[in-house]
């Protein structure tokens, strides 16, 4: 009863030790009879020995006695591992009964074994990885048990996981599954002799790591910057990450560091990456498309109405400056400009410049979505200079060509008066001159005009420059005169008669009479009087060099007179007159 006791509490006193709830077979300590027809006994059971003259087991048979040693027999215990002998000291003869010569013992063979078997693991067929106090298999792990007994030889092994109950091992363990384990395994020989359970923890990782990417601004969704990386980051559930590879299009980097993009050419790629664990679980390769978008924004600039081309690039305040930019994948994030070296701003229209005249300057950049900028550059318009701001408008004059009068706040002219308009503009040029008549349609000014309509007229005119800057309309005031002088001829007699001649009838007057000549001109006055008597040369019928007609005697001789008399006004239109007379008798 003792005995039993002092097991439970060594069983008890194991388990707590072990952490678990699973209990050892219990095996009967007994005797075995192996192949060889050796008998071995457990050493820790009692002995008896009993003497029969038959070898039939149902003989009579007689427990030995010793007289000698009496504190140590019934029983008594075989004191060591090994053969022990049972030995008489002088071997007889079984035929004759005599004594054997020379002397020699009897021995009875009893094996003795109080040693369980050692039992040792293998683990096999799996990478393995230990940190620490930790240990990890990859896939295909095998677990041999080897159980060896020196003496009664080995009856079972057993095997238990995480606490099962435990089983006879048989062969190989399989381990397929993962997950921590703790294997406790032992032996038993076949003489009830059991191994103290032997300990393996470990855990069994088949799982491949877990590698995921993330990327870095400057982005749009999956169009990147060359300034952008892109950084891996891995995971194991278990035994943890040995190395992750990658690569532009083959993975063959180690991953230290995020990845830079910076080489790359523009257009699509596609990164490929995994990870291997330290059990050399390999994750299946992972990709990932992506564009890589380097090309900054292609910008164009219009100038939007009024502009010339010269020694500078003219416009207007009415001009706009148009700035457009296309990008070839992330698109146009925003255009910035400045004006006249000011500091940037956004652009979102067309805008004009400031108003004050002289030489101006845009400069422009545009970024696209994923950070790309363009190299600010200068608005230049290509065969013209810098932007000039023409804000000023033409000048125009009017002149007057000959003939002319002026008098009375009144410039006169004539049909054949040119007029000529003159215009002026500091900066872009006249374009056109325009001139206006009495308010009539608008004319374009090519050349000298003239006004071949008598009387009062106005003449508005202004110039347009090359960036349509409108002079503002000026008016001019002429008076056109077309009518010459009139011519009055008379005489200080009244004719005598008349005389015929070629069928005509003149008049006759006495050979003292004189020709009186006069010329009236309605708007600028007479200027000349010239007269010519029977073809001569014409003469002026008045000036400090000459005389009259009335102051000489012109007609004293007897006959037909034909005296032609012209008189021209201040603006040279001119006028003729004839006078045809006989001086002497009438018929």
């Amino acid at each position: 009863m003792c005995k039993k006791v002092t097991l439970l509490a060594g069983f008890f006193l194991l388990s707590f030790f072990f952490g678990y709830a699973q209990t050892q077979p219990e095996k009967e300590k007994r005797t075995y009879v192996d192949s060889d027809g050796r008998y071995i006994v457990n050493r820790s059971l009692p002995l008896y020995l009993w003497l029969s003259t038959s070898p039939d087991e149902d003989s009579e048979k007689r427990l030995l006695e010793s007289e000698a040693t009496p504190e140590y027999t019934n029983p008594f215990y075989l004191d060591a591992e090994g053969v022990h002998y049972i030995s008489h000291s002088w071997a007889v003869d079984t035929t004759t009964l005599e004594m054997v010569y020379p002397q020699q013992d009897i021995h009875f063979e009893v094996y003795a074994d109080g040693l369980p078997p050692n039992t040792t693991s293998n683990f096999y067929g799996a990478p393995r990885y230990r940190e620490g106090g930790t240990i990890y298999y990859g896939q295909g792990l095998k677990i041999a048990l080897t159980s060896r007994d020196a003496i009664s030889g080995v009856e079972n092994t057993y095997q238990s996981f995480n606490g099962a109950a435990y089983s006879t091992y048989s062969s190989d363990i399989t381990m397929d599954e993962e997950g921590s384990f703790t294997l406790r395994y032992f032996a038993s020989d076949m003489v009830g002799n059991v191994e103290d359970p032997s300990e393996e923890s470990f855990i069994v990782d088949i799982t491949a790591p877990q590698t995921n990417h993330s990327t870095s601004q400057p982005k749009l969704d999956d169009i990147l910057s060359p300034r952008a990386t892109i950084s891996l980051s891995m995971s194991d559930n278990l035994s943890g990450v040995k190395v992750t590879r990658y690569g532009i299009e083959q993975a063959d980097n180690v991953y230290r560091r995020p990845i830079s993009l910076s080489g790359l050419s523009d257009g699509y790629h596609t990164l490929r990456y995994y990870s291997v664990d330290n059990v050399d679980n390999k994750e299946a390769d992972n990709t990932y498309r992506f564009y890589l978008d380097r090309t900054a924004p292609e910008v164009t600039t219009e100038i939007l109405g009024d502009i010339h081309k010269g020694r500078f690039t003219y416009i207007s305040s009415r001009t706009e400056i148009q700035i457009t930019a296309e990008d070839n994948k992330a698109g146009v994030k925003e255009i910035r400009h400045s004006i006249n070296n000011q500091s940037f701003q956004t652009y979102s229209q067309p805008f004009k410049m400031p108003p004050e005249t002289g030489r101006q300057n845009v400069r422009y950049t545009a970024e696209d979505k994923v950070e790309n900028k363009t190299p600010v550059a200068v608005l230049n318009v290509p065969g013209s200079g810098p932007l000039f701001m023409d804000n000023r408008k033409p000048s125009t004059s009017i002149s007057y060509g000959q003939p002319q009068f002026f008098d009375r706040d009144t410039l006169f002219v004539n049909q054949n008066t040119n007029i000529e308009l003159t215009s002026r503009d500091r900066h872009s040029g006249v374009q056109v001159t325009h001139y206006k008549i009495d308010g009539g349609s608008e004319n374009t000014y090519t050349s000298p005009f003239t006004i071949p309509q008598e009387g009062y007229h106005t003449i508005n005119f202004r110039a347009v420059d090359n960036v349509n800057n409108h002079e503002t309309y000026k008016e001019s005031a002429v008076f056109v005169d077309n009518t010459p002088p009139e011519i009055y001829v008379n005489f200080s007699i009244k004719p005598i008669g008349t005389r015929q001649k070629d069928g005509e009838r003149y008049e006759v007057y006495p050979n003292y009479t004189r020709m009186y000549v006069g010329a009236t001109d309605q708007h600028v006055g007479t200027e000349t009087i010239r007269y010519s008597i029977d073809g001569s040369p014409m003469v002026d019928y008045s000036s400090p060099y000459t005389l009259d007609i009335s102051e000489v005697d012109r007609f004293t001789e007897e006959k037909f007179y034909e005296v032609t008399i012209e008189a021209e006004d201040k603006l040279g239109n001119s006028t003729s007159k004839t006078v045809k007379f006989f001086v002497g008798y009438e018929d």
